[in-house]
């Protein structure tokens, strides 16, 4: 492991990448593990890898999206996780609790389109009706009827779509694999380093000032460091999450990805036998435990977490919440916000699980989701020296394995290479770039 900088003059590298969250970590593990002879260095502006957004997520994965390329990216890496965990016997917090999406008729005959194409594509997937999600979860209400629940239009649930390799996982322990696999192969890492611009050069040098002009080819051949130092190396991975525009809007090249806040409730169950029960209904997987719950109106979500004794609330939180082109560097500056809680998604909660009446969070935090506003797909594209991922839509964790072997597939082949995922199936790097672009449209998020 190298030090910190302080602009000290560092050897040529083959690559760089920049950014240790989950695709950056996973991206500089691939490419050394199959370039091995390359100097490989990592770079990351926090002192551990997943330490940013990563750390602060949900921590949940799922294959049940409505894009076969994402069902793709998702179920290999899930069963990578699994054997990282079973096979491998690293503990990395999988738990197959499952994903539980209530919803009104209405609802169930909109997505009954998705729900074939992912029972035909072998994702396994259960509808509960009204009756059995009554008996299996305890104080569950479907049909709220209450004033507020009018106003609210709060729809009545007919019935639950659970999907069953879905479930949670612990973020830093997942990127600490990564960074353990990456350094056991000779990686080189410096943490506490912040990248602050990337360099540009020509490819053929004139020596004039102001290089290169517009008559040059060019090609990124490193970058510059916040304290001055200058990396230079053949090739440079951009994975820097909602922080990719900050490095590549300056040269010209377009990130396509926008930030949006999220915000995680934490409430305890700690003196409330109800919420106690709740936590622990049965049927659904074997941890007994409630599944990761997806409410019918505003996607507001309840995550049990059985060890911590505690339900992580959140929300989609689309309406009038701004995009961020360029977030801040201090996620703390993103602070939760009680009143949202208070006055969007306790009032939904409180109706649809009564035992929530009163329920206040002990703890409260916030993160960024990294969107790709164009089809909610995550990308990976080369440009002259550059390779760039990004764009996950809030699932990076869940896809990140499928993420970095496709990087390493584009920088040892190009952008028409094909990229082997964990389970075996080839995937075509281009799908995810912008020139020859083919991918379906993500339209069951969260």
């Amino acid at each position: 492991m190298l030090g910190e900088t302080g602009g000290e003059k560092l050897p040529k590298f083959d690559v760089l990448v920049i950014g240790a969250g989950v695709f950056g970590i996973s991206s500089a593990y691939y490419i050394k593990k199959n370039s091995p002879e390359k100097r490989v260095l990592l770079v990351d502006r926090l002192g551990d890898a997943g330490q940013a957004n990563t750390g602060r997520s949900n921590a949940m994965f799922r294959n049940t999206f409505s894009s076969v390329d994402n069902q793709m990216l998702a179920n290999a890496s899930i069963d990578y996780y699994l054997h990282v965990q079973d096979e491998m016997g690293i503990d990395v917090g999988v738990d197959r609790v499952g994903y539980l999406w209530l919803m009104t008729d209405a609802q169930l005959a909109a997505a009954r389109t998705h729900l074939a194409k992912m029972e035909s594509n072998g994702v396994e997937i259960r509808i509960y009706d009204r009756g059995e999600l009554e008996r299996m979860i305890p104080g569950f209400v479907a049909g709220p009827s209450s004033e507020e629940a009018r106003i609210m239009s709060l729809g009545e649930v007919a019935s639950g779509v659970f999907g069953a390799k879905c479930g949670r996982l612990a973020p830093d322990r997942l990127a600490g694999h990564y960074r353990d696999q990456f350094r056991a192969l000779g990686g080189d890492v410096m943490f506490n380093t912040e990248a602050k611009q990337l360099v540009v050069s020509a490819r053929e040098t004139t020596g004039i000032d102001g290089e290169p002009f517009v008559w040059q080819d060019w090609h990124v051949t490193g970058a510059r460091m916040a304290d001055g130092t200058e990396i230079s190396a053949d090739t440079v991975v951009v994975a820097a999450g909602v922080w990719n525009n900050e490095l590549l809007d300056p040269v010209g090249i377009d990130g396509h990805c926008k930030a949006k806040k999220r915000q995680l409730f934490t409430i305890s169950v700690a003196g409330k036998p109800s919420l106690e029960r709740l936590l622990r209904s049965g049927g659904f997987n074997g941890s007994g435990v409630l599944p990761m719950v997806i409410l019918p109106k505003s996607g507001v979500m309840v995550k049990a977490v059985k060890e911590s004794g505690e339900f992580w609330i959140g929300c989609e939180d689309e309406v009038n919440r701004p995009y961020v082109t360029y977030p801040e560097h201090d996620l703390d500056s993103y602070g939760p916000e009680p009143s949202y809680y208070e006055q969007n998604v306790y009032p939904i909660l409180r109706e649809y699980f009564p035992q929530f009446e009163g329920a206040r969070p002990s703890r409260m935090w916030a993160g960024l989701y990294g969107y790709n506003t164009v089809d909610n797909m995550p990308y990976v594209f080369a440009e002259s020296g550059l390779v760039v991922v990004g764009g996950d839509s809030g699932s990076g964790v869940m896809k990140g394995d499928s993420l970095g072997r496709i990087v390493d597939a584009v920088y040892r082949g190009g952008e028409e290479a094909d990229a082997v995922l964990y389970d075996g199936t080839p995937f075509r790097a281009s799908k995810l770039g912008f020139r020859s672009r083919d991918v379906e449209r993500e339209d069951w998020l969260l």
